[in-house]
Order: C-alpha cells, then structure tokens, then sequence
C-alpha cells in the first residue's frame, strides 16, 4: 500500500505528538545476527533456552513477582503455575469440539505483521474440524497463509470457560485486563511487535518458539508504519511448551511461531498509568483509522474491489 503523505495528514501530525506524550515506545535490539543475542523460548514439557539470562521457576509469589518482574520489566518462565488450571487437563480440539459453537470467526491468513494482510471468515465448528483433521507437523517450519484463529475473545464465546485459567498473579496489580485465545495449526506466525501492557502467555497444548528481544538497543528494530490497535510492529521478519506459562513484560519485542497444532490464552493486563498513556491513545488512533481518517496499512482492513473492508 502507497502511504504517500499519509503521514503529513494534520490528524496524524496531533495524534502523533499526543501519543509522544502520553506513550513510551520502545524500539529494542534485532535478532539478526548483526544486531545482538537472541533469547529464544520454547514453550512445552521441556525447554530450549539459548539465553540464560531470562529467570525460569516452577512457581512464584504475588509479592516476588511484583518486585523481581513487573516492576523490574524482566521476562519469567513459570513451569508449574499452570498444572492446577482446568484448562490444561481437560481443553483439547476435541473438547472445544464438543462446545458445538457454530459462530463465525475471522481467521488471519500468514503473518499479518510483517506480511501481507490477509483474513477469511469460518464458522468456528468448521475450523476445529480442520484443525482436528490435519495431521501433526513438530518440524516447526513455516508455512504460509496458514490460518489462525489469533486474538479470539474465548471467553466472549464460551464464558463458562473463564474459570477454567487463573492469571491472579498478574491482574492483581493491575486495574484492567483482556484476555483472549489464539487457535491454530503448526506453522502460524505472528511476527516481531510489542505490547503495551504486560502479558502472559500460557500454553494450554502443544508449542511453540518465542524470542524475545531485550529493550537494550533502540535502533535495530525498525519500526513498522504497519498500524495494528495496541502494539508497534516491527520490519524484521523471522520466524512456550503445554503447561508452561512466560510472562512477556511491557514493551519486549516477541516473535511466536507455533511447532504443533497450538492452544494458547494470553492475558494483557493494564495499570492506571498504562490506561491513560497506552490504551486511550491507542484506542483514538483505531476510530481515526477505521472512519478513514489514518488510512495506513494495517492488520485489520483489507482492500477488496477498491474498498476497505474491516476484519
């Protein structure tokens, strides 16, 4: 897409400035071998760290955590925190199967951050047939346009689930969160960004390999004019295991790519600074952008017959 004098629009000039304001943005250090050392994670029943500088722990305390992690913007692998939750012994593609959910859902089609922003409609029934139908693939590779029910309000759709997962240890700090699913085959990517709230990924079944990106060095990321509602997006273009759960601290570049059919639920979660610094700008940049009014590319409209379409 042509974003020729996109940016010059007064409209961009003053949120733009706004956003300065009221947002700190971190633009961190590549994975290119050029650009520094890479912390890579996989998370399952066993573990691939090519870093040791990330702290790994069975379990941890509300207090702990406060002070070594979120406070500290340090990433954590929990390995245990996760054996009691419901979701971890009884959440399958079977079971979600059995839910008989034929709602529509929108399904990404290859990495939207980096790639080309693709998106097709299913019933949810119909994708989990699919899902249950392909065959294992553990190579982790790629493979494009794979679909991927990403940032899936599960919880919307099947509220008798939400007791199903626990993320006291984070949201008990914090004044709001959002907690969404991502459903998928072996091979889906979601490309380099960062959130703007701290994040827990917890992976239900199956793995998946994430790197993450120290905030140490601000000019190697190079940062995407990609719009997408809450994170930043990176140009660089790369590439958790069952019961294991890896808090992604505010402002970490990550990576995920899935190594087998996934299920995952991640829980953005928010304090009073991070509403009035990150989630309102944010939230005035999306109306902007879906009445036209910031008419970049982005990952949630595409272009058919002439015309924007929202996902």
């Amino acid at each position: 897409m042509n974003n020729s004098g996109v940016d010059d629009h007064p409209l961009h000039i003053l949120v733009a400035k706004w956003t300065t304001l009221f947002s700190i943005i971190f633009t961190i250090n590549s994975l290119t071998p050029a650009c520094g050392y890479t912390m890579q994670i996989e998370l399952s029943n066993s573990l691939n760290i090519s870093d040791q500088g990330i702290s790994i722990r069975d379990q941890i305390d509300g207090k702990s955590f406060l002070k070594e992690h979120i406070l500290a913007n340090r990433p954590l692998l929990l390995r245990q925190m996760m054996h009691d939750w419901q979701a971890t012994k009884g959440w399958s593609f079977e079971f979600f199967r059995s839910l008989q959910s034929s709602s529509p859902v929108h399904l990404e089609q290859g990495n939207v951050m980096q790639g080309h922003t693709g998106f097709r409609k299913a019933s949810f029934a119909d994708f989990i047939e699919q899902l249950i139908a392909e065959p294992e693939q553990s190579d982790g590779q790629r493979i494009a346009n794979k679909p991927y029910l990403s940032v899936f309000k599960i919880f919307d759709e099947f509220p008798q689930l939400s007791k199903d997962v626990d993320f006291t240890l984070l949201n008990q700090f914090k004044v709001k969160h959002s907690t969404v699913g991502w459903l998928g085959p072996a091979g889906t990517v979601t490309g380099y960004h960062i959130d703007w709230g701290d994040n827990i990924l917890a992976q239900v079944q199956g793995r998946k390999c994430i790197h993450l990106v120290s905030p140490d060095e601000s000019d190697k990321m190079y940062v995407s004019k990609k719009f997408d509602q809450g994170t930043a997006i990176s140009k660089v273009d790369l590439e958790n295991y069952d019961g294991e759960m890896l808090f992604i601290p505010r402002g970490w570049w990550h990576h995920v790519r899935s190594l087998d059919k996934s299920i995952s639920v991640s829980n953005l979660a928010f304090d009073l600074r991070g509403i009035v610094f990150d989630v309102l700008p944010q939230r005035v940049k999306q109306i902007l952008h879906n009445v036209g009014l910031w008419p970049c590319e982005c990952t949630c409209h595409v272009l058919r017959d002439g015309k924007r379409v929202k996902k």
